[in-house]
């Protein structure tokens, strides 16, 4: 049956209704405006080995080279039990010895003997980094016998430091709250200022403190009073031990900030939340993050860029005067009791689509595919192996999408007798297995490479595996019903819970940060300068894998959570990462960044400084849902910076940069597709040449035509668009086109099947 196409006249309104995902299993009706609401909270989930269905099969424990190197040593007592989260910007909380700085935007607080330390430095830019230092401007407390971490949210972390002079400082620290809300017990609330410092008020319950030509308030309750003996300041008359220390913003009106923060001393943060939206009509993404705060009264919010360029405006909200320095951009304030960030659903093929090619690019393609199965496997553990599974599901992708029926099945087959190699265990001897770890509560892959027995990288490794798996189980249903729960876990593992609610055994939290809007790779975040991450497309990546695989599993809950996150990540990858839509500070040479860390932007990357590294790194694995990256203007920028760093064509990874030029040149493209291109590992050949092909026969990405996500996508002309639908789901789908909201086409189409229409 061919896929049906309905063209819709301007103004004529499509009948359906839509359906609101809330739980897995949800499943939208045919021609439905897909929308899902899902929530990220800080779920009470405890250690316990999953047992999956037979045949597959995860081993109960590690074997001792890929146990992880550290525990959650400072885990309170409130936590005893849990699958505790990893890769947070407060992980090196857990594992100590105390802590390294937890950058919170804009402030950043370090558990260290002396105390617990609070900093608010400007960040200092050079051509190739824009380093935030940790200069401590408050120390509170005084010398610190241990510490431990007691409660978490979304986005906010509880430490509770024993003081060596006895008594005890617990420290409520909010990303993107300017206030530090401290609660004193069994002691006398106390702060010292460890350089130069003025009192610019020294009466009342509001000390006002100029450090370094910052400006500073320490809050206690009203009728409290502040006594200064030489650098230490006390404060008596507080309610319950609780004062704050607030980062006053940099060109702020003291009347509105004032009244904004006033009686924050008894108003500590209590849970914060993420909830993700997915509109289908309108193609955007909206986060909403909450904290609930004890009086239930709005609060101080400060902005990061992609926050400010997406904030929805409305009742409740409202701008403050003021700004913070930060790495990212300037951070921007908002009064608040949540704030709603809404960003583009890029358009997301889950799949790969047919594609009207002529004879010969076609027979191109079946060449290369034909010496992509010639070439000699991809070898390793953790991450390497992985990558030659993605390696080989999109050879099997290409194949079908051009009918090369006998490259499709070798690929297929070789995939499965890998994907069921690392999906079962057979015991020590086996070389390559997963393996539940009961001190966090994950998976370890097995052979471990590049430290993820410590939890670093998963979402990068895993979602190879993902993405393959999901490609052979929609071709083979038996894979799918035998190994489908074990691919399950490994989803669990980096993508974090549903809701806060999934099954014991793994944390609600891991690579995601509701705040930042991406993921994190340290599993402990070990650094002065926080948590970081290097490949941005990586990450999107795994959320395109998480998509796809709720797609192949029916499962409507889990490919709202994956194609929401799939959005923001996509969006602070092309901000924060590749520069687009951002100011960097003045001093830093580049638009593209290779590492972003909590606390600075680094043109670097772990393993090679050259120029084609740092860029290479934010593009691949190359899949459909690389597309993201869809802005010609963009990608030919990309391509200038890289030819003037690199002195001329790339020296390495060669096929990424030619797939990049594609979405600009595709002419210019093709003649850089020689045999002799140096290729990078995860990526197919014939996936780079049907990607130049595609894009020269359809034009580029089209994002002024909304299609439902994550089914179809528009090229070329807004005005007569190409149409590309995939189907790789066990049921027929109904692919609706809107243009500013109003349905135009419509495609229908059988499981497995794909088509191309212009409109």
């Amino acid at each position: 049956m061919r896929p049906a196409l309905a063209l819709l006249s301007l103004g004529l309104v499509l009948a359906g209704s839509a359906c609101t995902v809330d739980a897995p299993g949800d499943t939208p009706s045919p021609g439905a405006a897909r929308t899902g609401v899902l929530s990220e909270a800080a779920g009470t989930t405890y250690l316990g080995q999953p047992v999956p269905a037979a045949p597959g099969s995860v081993a109960g424990s590690p074997p001792p080279a890929a146990t992880p190197t550290r525990t959650p040593a400072q885990a309170g007592p409130e936590l005893a039990g849990r699958a505790l989260p990893t890769n947070q910007w407060w992980s090196s909380a857990l594992t100590g010895p105390l802590s390294e700085p937890l950058w919170a935007h804009p402030l950043a607080v370090r558990v260290a003997g002396g105390g617990l330390q609070v900093s608010s430095a400007p960040p200092a830019a050079s051509a190739n980094a824009v380093v935030t230092p940790f200069a401590p401007a408050v120390t509170a407390g005084g010398p610190v016998a241990g510490m431990q971490v007691v409660g978490y949210g979304a986005f906010h972390v509880v430490i509770r430091a024993r003081l060596r002079q006895g008594g005890t400082v617990e420290a409520t620290i909010v990303q993107g709250s300017p206030l530090l809300h401290l609660r004193f017990r069994d002691t006398t609330p106390a702060v010292a200022v460890p350089g130069t410092f003025r009192l610019l008020d020294p009466g009342g319950s509001r000390l006002r403190l100029d450090i370094a030509g910052q400006r500073w308030d320490a809050l206690a309750a009203d009728g409290a009073h502040w006594t200064r003996t030489g650098k230490r300041l006390t404060a008596s008359g507080t309610r319950d031990g609780q004062i704050v220390l607030a980062r006053v913003p940099d060109g702020v009106d003291t009347a509105s900030w004032e009244a904004a923060t006033a009686g924050a001393d008894a108003d500590p943060v209590v849970e914060t939340t993420a909830r993700m939206s997915y509109d289908g009509t309108s193609g955007t993404v909206v986060q909403t993050l909450a904290a609930r705060h004890a009086s239930g009264d709005p609060a101080v919010w400060a902005l990061l860029p992609h926050q400010r360029a997406g904030l929805v405006a409305g009742t409740g909200v409202a701008p403050l005067p003021g700004t913070y320095p930060d790495a990212r951009g300037q951070l921007s304030l908002v009064r608040a009791d949540a704030v709603q960030i809404r960003v583009a659903m890029p358009g997301l093929l889950t799949a790969v689509p047919s594609a009207p090619l002529s004879a010969t690019a076609r027979a191109a393609v079946v060449r290369d595919l034909d010496q992509d199965l010639s070439d000699k496997p991809g070898e390793g553990g953790s991450y390497f192996g992985l990558k030659e599974l993605g390696r080989l599901a999109t050879v099997a992708e290409v194949a079908q999408a051009v009918d090369a029926t006998g490259q499709r099945q070798q690929a297929l087959s070789r995939l499965r007798s890998q994907l069921v190699d690392w999906l079962t265990y057979d015991g020590r001897q086996d070389p390559r297995y997963f393996a539940y770890d009961k001190t966090w509560g994950g998976l370890i892959a097995v052979p471990a490479e590049f430290g993820s027995q410590d939890y670093n990288d998963h979402h990068f490794q895993y979602g190879y595996l993902v993405r393959a798996a999901a490609v052979l189980a929609q071709a083979d249903p038996a894979f799918l019903r035998d190994y489908g729960p074990t691919v399950d876990l490994v989803v669990r593992d980096f993508s974090g819970t549903l809701s806060g609610k999934g099954p014991d055994g793994f944390p609600a939290f891991r690579a995601f940060n509701a705040y930042l809007g991406h993921s994190a790779a340290s599993g402990y975040a070990a650094f002065a300068d926080g948590n970081n991450q290097e490949s941005s497309s990586e990450a999107v990546a795994a959320w395109e894998a998480v998509t796809r695989w709720g797609v192949v599993r029916g499962d409507a809950g889990l490919t709202t959570y994956g194609l929401t996150h799939y959005a923001l990540e996509a969006a602070t990858a092309r901000m924060y990462w590749l520069g687009e839509g951002l100011d960097r500070p003045a001093g830093y040479r580049h638009r593209t960044a290779g590492i972003v860390w909590d606390a600075k932007i680094d043109y670097a990357t772990w393993f090679d400084p050259r120029p084609e590294s740092v860029q290479g790194i934010q593009l691949l694995p190359l899949t459909m849902g690389s597309l993201y990256r869809s802005d010609p203007r963009a990608a030919k920028q990309r391509g200038a910076e890289l030819a003037g760093a690199a002195g001329g064509l790339p020296r390495v990874w060669r096929d990424l940069f030619t797939a990049d030029l594609a979405l600009a040149d595709p002419a210019a493209a093709r003649e850089r597709l020689t045999a002799d291109a140096p290729r990078e590992e995860s990526t197919s050949r014939a996936m780079v040449r049907y990607w130049v092909e595609l894009l020269a026969a359809v034009g580029p990405p089209q994002p002024a035509v909304v299609a439902d996500g994550p089914y179809g996508m528009a090229f070329g002309d807004p005005d007569r668009p190409t149409l590309l639908t995939v189907n790789p789901s066990g049921r027929d789908q109904t692919v609706t086109f809107r243009t500013d909201g109003d349905p135009t086409a419509t495609v229908t189409l059988q499981p497995g099947e794909s088509a191309v229409r212009r409109r």
